[in-house]
């Protein structure tokens, strides 16, 4: 192998050293959610899940919440849009579980992970029934 060779193979290993660190890094951080307040939806701690009539993936995930006996507010974009709109929700299913405070414990997109669900519950002091 050339000087020139090991050169290029040095700085490409750096490069991928780099991005792969980067992406760790951006995977890692979690983007802002905004405070939601379920008004007249119920006592918080809670879970608001947003859903859509022909959504297949969303009623696989009612069906787990409802397996672990949790409580939660549905929220269909047909029925209201403009909560939609207004909490800034892009795809469905999410699950957007919040604390005693209204503030944002977590935002699951799709069917969740039973530990990823069960550990923003705990977090939220949600009682589960398995």
């Amino acid at each position: 192998m050339t000087g020139e060779a090991a050169r290029l193979l040095l700085v490409l290993g750096v490069l991928a050293i780099a991005g792969l660190v980067g992406f760790i890094l951006t995977r890692l951080q979690r983007p802002p959610h905004p405070t939601l307040v379920v008004q007249g939806d119920g006592d918080r701690p809670g879970v608001v899940m947003f859903t859509s009539l022909e959504c297949a993936t969303c009623k696989e995930t009612i069906a787990l919440l409802r397996s672990y006996d949790i409580a939660f507010r549905e929220i269909t974009h047909e029925l209201e849009p403009q909560r939609f709109e207004a909490w800034r929700v892009l795809a469905v299913p999410l699950i957007v579980i919040l604390d005693d405070g209204g503030a944002v414990v977590d935002a699951i997109a799709g069917v969740p992970s039973t530990r990823r669900l069960t550990g923003a519950l705990n977090t939220a002091r949600i009682k589960v029934s398995p």
